[in-house]
């Protein structure tokens, strides 16, 4: 019997059976694994996984599941490093003899588009598959623990009925730990077989070194092509005192088998271990020592520890009220950033983070702009951790300025294990689009103002700040009446390859680090060279009095653009410049950029409009930016409408960045936060949790009748809102206007 394909997505319990549980606005629920099936994926910033329609193992598709660990990339090999996968390690497939739970899915690859050196793969609308056997399914995801759970009653070839049920945990608060859990229960009497597997299929870009088998452990130690990194996974299979049979010498394959009786459940648990030579000298000691410790402990143990961890993580909610489905995508939005990011990890997000191999892996712009703003805002500790990346890498930048012939630092368009420009040479962007330096720069000063860590701007932001001011002040073409030019770039408008003299969103980002870097300096007592403000003075904003908007580049004709540049003036770069002109370049702008161009552009849209008081255009392009890019059942963005990078991370942390800096309005002051809430009509709220300010914790409760500010930790929170400053008490509360819409006023 093929499973239903009705439902679809739904909200509700993680338990199936019985009479319904009241719905779970946490738990992200299917009950149809054929019909438009994205499968979820569940990480703890360290390691990940995905997990297929079986709710275990490996599968091609509907999208390949793919199992990622932080920093285990290839070499470059003539050409650019790629992030290498590992082998599938939630395999604990369950059989009667006749045949396999695991083998009851099936499914069919969907055609699209594939681009040169698969730096972009198509994620289309998958064809329907098959399930031969398989009823009463459900697989769920816990955005509050991250545990997703699968479960059906199989019944296999043979004709025998058993109720199966998996649970994958990945731990948050053991980084190199992850757990699967198999519960049976057969309506028969026979031999029961469970097959615990680390599969080879799901590896992608390594060598396997050695695999073994022996003493109820199974092993995979191997090597990222190229760049020679180990990587060991270790399986340890709890199986209540059931004989383990290994598969054979040099198989990571292990066999329990247990006589069944009808009724009667059997638990199976693995726990698993992935660590890497970035993590220890010897990975396989020491993934070995991690397994045997969490089996130790237990799944409950482990089941309690990783909801602390997600709590301590959940503190800095986003409520939104008024709209249920709006609150999902919300959640499941930074959960997905969640999965890929942590506190004590040295590595950066790329576009998919754990999620997949999409762009090869590296780290773009996105990560400062899209990605990083969104954790900032309620996680500082995580973003240290993510500018960390950028950090060690900055003699790698220096080298690359000093390749060029200037000076300072110049980050790379692509970026991976070295921070050596990582682009694929067919593509004109790495040389070209060189606006990510003052994109890495504009992060590390949200930090700073963000924070207050004098400590930190001393070490890590001034170094950084002070390299990229170098390199803009050599950059620069001085013309004959001292105007300086930055000539033959690519803006954010990647349609615009040109390359193309005076992109204005160059241009304005190289004076706000320019100046970014001589206020660092003043800061610390330090001597800003001069040149910094010099330059930033004398640099040409390129302006269209006749139209009153911005041009994109110096001979920019209205020709249509890819994605957010000019836009992005306004937010998040804050220049100077009149209301009338922004809306104008909104009004120029929107109409001109592409609808099938990537999912943040709307994100960017929203946010302006919202600062300009405009509530119902913004509603819509926040309306834009989510409903043509999340794919079901489990709320992940695909990069564009037909498809792209998955599940793409910049789409959510843009996202999240319309209700976090968008309808709050809430910039970042050395001295301040600003504040300058608005509400649309169709919502009855937004509430931002434990949001954090230089040692201050403090929630913004926004309503139609007004804002209210509660400070729960932390000295006086200085609050400016329609040009008046506040000052909120600790422990308590300042009652805010919230701004009446333009259509209302």
């Amino acid at each position: 019997m093929d499973a239903p394909t009705t439902g679809g997505p739904t909200q509700g319990s993680d338990t199936a059976g019985g009479a319904s549980a009241a719905p779970d606005e946490w738990v992200l629920v299917t009950d149809d694994p054929l019909t438009d099936y994205h499968p979820a994926f569940t990480g703890n910033g360290r390691l990940a996984a995905r997990v297929p329609a079986a709710g275990n193992g490996f599968a091609e598709a509907p999208v390949r599941t793919q199992f990622h660990v932080a920093g285990l990339y290839t070499g470059r090999g003539g050409e650019w490093s790629r992030k290498a996968s590992l082998p599938a390690w939630t395999t604990l497939d369950v059989s009667d003899g006749s045949g396999s739970f695991n083998d009851a899915f099936s499914s069919v690859r969907a055609t699209g588009e594939q681009l040169v050196g698969g730096d972009w793969a198509a994620v289309t609308r998958p064809e329907a598959g098959a399930a031969r056997g398989i009823e009463r399914y459900r697989q769920s995801l816990d955005l509050r623990t991250g545990v997703i759970t699968t479960e059906a009653r199989w019944t296999s070839p043979a004709g025998r009925v058993t109720d199966v049920r998996y649970q994958v945990l990945i731990d948050r608060s053991r980084p190199h730990v992850g757990a699967v859990t198999v519960t049976v229960i057969p309506h028969w009497e026979g031999t029961l077989v469970v097959n615990d597997t680390l599969d080879d299929r799901a590896a992608a870009r390594t060598t396997p070194a050695r695999q073994g088998a022996g003493a109820g452990r199974i092993w995979t130690v191997t090597e990222a092509e190229g760049s020679g990194i180990v990587a060991a996974v270790v399986s340890v299979l709890d199986a209540v005192a059931a004989p383990r049979s290994p598969a054979g010498e040099g198989t990571a394959a292990q066999t329990v088998t247990v006589r069944a009786l009808p009724g009667q459940a059997h638990t199976f648990t693995k726990y698993v271990s992935v660590v890497t030579a970035h993590d220890a000298d010897d990975p396989h000691a020491a993934a070995r020592a991690h397994a045997d410790a969490a089996a130790r402990a237990g799944y409950g143990r482990l089941a309690d520890d990783n909801r602390r961890a997600w709590a301590r993580e959940w503190e800095g909610d986003i409520v939104v009220r008024g709209d249920a489905r709006l609150q999902r995508q919300v959640r499941a939005s930074k959960f997905y950033l969640l999965t890929s990011v942590r506190e004590d990890s040295p590595w950066s997000p790329s576009p998919a983070g754990l999620s997949s191999d999409s762009y090869n892996g590296h780290v773009f712009w996105d990560t400062e702009t899209w990605i990083y703003p969104s954790i900032l805002a309620q996680h500082p500790q995580i973003a240290e951790s993510v500018l960390d990346y950028r950090v060690r890498r900055l003699d790698a930048a220096r080298a690359y300025a000093a390749d060029g012939g200037h000076s300072g630092a110049r980050f790379p368009w692509e970026s991976s294990l070295t921070g050596d420009e990582d682009t694929p040479a067919w593509a004109p962007f790495g040389r070209l689009e060189q606006h990510v330096s003052s994109d890495v720069a504009l992060a590390f000063w949200q930090y700073w103002l963000a924070t207050g860590d004098e400590r930190w701007l001393r070490t890590s932001g001034l170094p950084v700040l002070s390299a990229v001011a170098d390199f803009w002040t050599s950059r620069v073409t001085a013309d004959a009446e001292g105007r300086c030019h930055i000539n033959g770039v690519i803006p954010p408008d990647e349609y615009a390859e040109g390359p193309h003299d005076d992109s204005v969103y160059t241009n304005v980002a190289a004076r706000a680090v320019l100046r970014f870097a001589a206020r660092a300096a003043e800061r610390l007592g330090q001597p800003a060279d001069p040149r910094w403000t010099d330059v930033a003075d004398r640099l040409v904003i390129p302006f269209d009095q006749a139209q009153g908007i911005h041009p994109e580049f110096t001979g920019y004709e209205g020709q249509r653009i890819k994605q957010a540049d000019v836009v992005m003036l306004a937010y998040p770069w804050e220049n100077p410049q009149s209301a009338e002109v922004t809306r104008a370049d909104l009004e120029y702008y929107v109409p001109r950029t592409h609808e099938e161009g990537p999912s943040m552009t709307d994100s960017v849209h929203s946010i302006v409009y919202a600062e300009l008081g405009d509530a119902k255009a913004a509603f819509e392009h926040t309306r834009r930016s989510v409903e043509p890019f999340l794919r079901p059942p489990f709320e992940q963005f695909a990069e564009a409408r037909t498809g792209g990078a998955f599940t793409f991370l910049t789409g959510h942390g843009g996202f999240l960045q319309e209700f976090l800096h968008g309808y709050s309005g809430l910039r970042w002051r050395a001295d301040r936060v600003v504040l300058a809430p608005i509400l649309p009509d169709p919502l009855d709220g937004i509430a931002l949790r434990r949001l954090r300010w230089r040692g201050r914790v403090f929630d913004i409760d926004i309503r139609h009748d007004g804002t209210t500010v509660r400070l729960h930790a932390g000295e006086e929170l200085p609050v400016e809102a329609a040009g008046q400053l506040h000052h909120v008490p600790a422990g308590g509360e300042v009652r805010l206007a919230t701004r009446t819409p333009l259509a209302d006023r």
